[in-house]
């Protein structure tokens, strides 16, 4: 066996464990040489063989190191690979094996370089050859910049710019008007004081206020956050205007004239007002500004006016009315119809001087039957049925009368009249 070939195994077998590229042709190029010296050249070939099995044992040292590295980050594909190629010394025009490790770059650089490191690189195949040297494409990624955010951050709003706006329920009205008050875009928590421009506070975060005299008031909030700070003073964006009211004034004057309906004359001295109503107490109401009113039974009434202004405030006076008396339009209490020329015929003494629409009705007071009716002053009931037929007996009997709704005197109006024989 041949010296080289026993050589060949060993080196072989040592680089075998490292995957180290073989190539039949270069060993046989490497093995002429050596052939070439065999005899007295061999003292001299020892000096190649030590040195190739050095630069072997190197080549092998500084694989196994490599392949022993930990791997850094890679931000690139080829980034922390080993490459080898097959080049021809210079000089000698020997092969030789080339370990190529790519430059590390910074994190920020990696990408970039990786593929710059590409750009225009021709690589060698195992028997030598170069292969076309056609450049590969670089890929450029840029990296961000150190402390630049991967993502927009969406800003911060700070609570104290947002707007607080002070919001009332109405800003006009009249005396005795209830306003209520908030604030939005704020939290409940803190010190409030609201001036409500009319002498009165409150420290409630939300709250309502009567005013009760007109006038134009300036509203105001003072508000501090909780634990302290700058307190906020802001006024109402509208001043609260009250209206003037205006005032109800009456007095009543009783009117009793012979032969004439006890009436209750009201004389108005309101002010400021545009329209009235009355109430009587006894249910019928009115709207002249100075009513005449009949009180038809024996009672106390509480009468009251109420007025209204063009700015729809109102007011209201009450006062009370003593009715002594029934009125039963002077309707006298007995008759007798016995041809003597007094008190012959029945009917009330009111309707001959009132001058208004009626109709006079008799009833039986026991069986409610109808006796008699008449619309005209100028025929009262005689004492008969109908004022032809049979007398009436003596006794008691019931007389409505029905005067128009609406008038000065209508309603209905009733009573007992005896009959003597």
């Amino acid at each position: 066996m041949r010296p080289s070939d026993a050589f060949e195994r060993s080196l072989k077998r040592s680089l075998d464990q490292y995957e180290v590229p073989y190539n039949s042709a270069d060993w046989a190029r490497l093995e002429r040489a050596l052939d070439q010296q065999r005899g007295p050249a061999w003292h001299a070939s020892a000096g190649l063989y030590a040195l190739l099995l050095g630069g072997s044992l190197a080549v092998a040292t500084t694989l196994h190191l490599l392949f022993q590295m930990p791997e850094e980050p890679r931000s690139g594909g080829d980034q922390g690979a080993v490459a080898l190629s097959v080049t021809e010394d210079d000089h000698s025009g020997e092969p030789s094996l080339v370990a190529h490790t790519p430059d590390v770059a910074a994190p920020e650089q990696a990408s970039a370089n990786s593929a710059d490191a590409r750009k225009g690189t021709k690589s060698t195949d195992r028997t030598g050859g170069a292969s076309s040297g056609t450049e590969m494409p670089a890929s450029r990624t840029k990296a961000p910049a150190a402390g630049t955010p991967s993502a927009p951050v969406a800003e911060a709003v700070n609570p104290s710019s947002v707007e607080k706006a002070i919001r009332v329920s109405t800003t006009e009205g009249c005396p005795g008007t209830t306003v209520d008050f908030g604030l939005e875009n704020a939290s409940e928590e803190g010190i409030y004081l609201w001036n409500f421009g009319d002498g009165s506070f409150s420290n409630k975060p939300r709250p309502s206020h009567t005013f009760t005299k007109s006038g134009a008031y300036e509203v105001m909030l003072s508000h501090s956050a909780v634990g302290g700070g700058s307190i906020m003073n802001r006024p109402v964006s509208d001043r609260i205007v009250i209206h003037e009211a205006p005032e109800a004034a009456f007095t009543p004057l009783k009117r009793a004239f012979p032969n004439s309906v006890p009436s209750v004359h009201f004389e108005n001295r309101s002010v400021g007002a545009k329209s009235y109503h009355w109430e009587f107490g006894d249910g019928s109401t009115s709207s002249a500004v100075h009513p005449d009113h009949v009180f038809k039974k024996k009672g106390t009434y509480h009468v009251q006016l109420t007025v209204t202004n063009a700015k729809g405030c109102v007011d209201r006076r009450e006062h009370v009315v003593e009715v002594d008396a029934d009125y039963d339009l002077l309707a006298p209490k007995t008759f007798s119809p016995n041809g003597d020329g007094v008190d012959d015929t029945f009917i009330p003494e009111a309707l001959k001087t009132l001058g208004a629409k009626f109709n006079l009705t008799i009833f039986d007071a026991t069986t409610g039957v109808v006796l008699y009716e008449t619309s005209d002053t100028q025929r009262p009931w005689n004492g008969r049925v109908q004022n032809r037929g049979e007398a009436c007996l003596a006794g008691d009997y019931v007389w409505v009368v029905e005067m128009k709704e609406g008038e000065k005197y209508g309603g209905t109006y009733d009573g007992t009249v005896r009959l003597l024989r």
